[in-house]
């Protein structure tokens, strides 16, 4: 009889574990981004841009920006290691264009003297909400989350820079054994660009520019056939 009841004890204890776990695994469905990126995408390379990272004690320090562009999510990569921290910063279209005309209106302000040393104004020209992914190495697990990217301007050293500001991050591992490691988070910071940095980005940013990279290609022509045009 008690091995019975142990049986029952036991079969209840996983059924509520089972539902449990389900939960937890529905509730990270719901917070899945509407907007996300598969890493095994294709990808097309687009270029590298330079930009700063502010190194506190240091003062800011140039770092190189990887960007790529994912045709089948429309998605633009910026790829960079921040101390032992790689980000993998992805923009779509809207995302894109808010960061465009933030650029516009930053390049307004500063031909018409109006920029004003304020921390406050990295949330000067808006926000977009984008999609993040970072890791430790490259064949760590990958951390993933929904993140709000601001566009703005800060002074470092008496000059403006235009800002992306990345705000913080917060991925939850839901099968991490550790509890200390089922909550892994990716604090604010920025990217700092001269108006020249920010003016190549922007051009890697060009909805037509980006069409062009996933055009075919035609293969080179034999100049010693002669071609009729029909």
């Amino acid at each position: 009889m008690k091995i019975v009841k142990m049986s029952l004890l036991l079969l209840v204890l996983v059924f509520f574990g089972c539902s449990s776990f389900k939960r937890e695994v529905e509730l990270a469905k719901n917070r899945e981004p509407k907007f996300k990126v598969d890493m095994k995408s294709p990808k097309v390379p687009v270029g590298t841009v330079e930009a700063q990272l502010d190194g506190s004690i240091s003062g800011l320090k140039k770092v190189n920006i990887n960007v790529s562009y994912s045709p089948v999510e429309d998605a633009v990569c910026l790829e960079f290691k921040r101390n032992t921290i790689t980000n993998y910063q992805f923009f779509d279209r809207p995302g894109r264009s808010a960061f465009l005309k933030a650029l516009e209106k930053y390049t307004e302000d500063f031909d018409s003297k109006n920029l004003v040393n304020n921390k406050k104004t990295k949330n000067q020209y808006g926000n977009t909400e984008g999609y993040l992914i970072w890791k430790l190495t490259k064949i760590s697990d990958q951390n993933r989350d929904n993140v709000d990217f601001s566009f703005g301007y800060l002074f470092r050293e008496k000059s403006p820079f235009f800002t992306i500001t990345q705000g913080e991050a917060v991925f939850e591992d839901i099968f991490a054994k550790d509890s200390s490691d089922k909550i892994k988070t990716n604090g604010e910071f920025q990217l700092f660009f001269t108006r020249a940095q920010s003016m190549e980005l922007a051009a890697y940013f060009d909805q037509q520019y980006l069409r062009s990279l996933t055009n075919i290609r035609q293969e080179t022509l034999d100049p010693n056939i002669s071609y009729e045009n029909y």
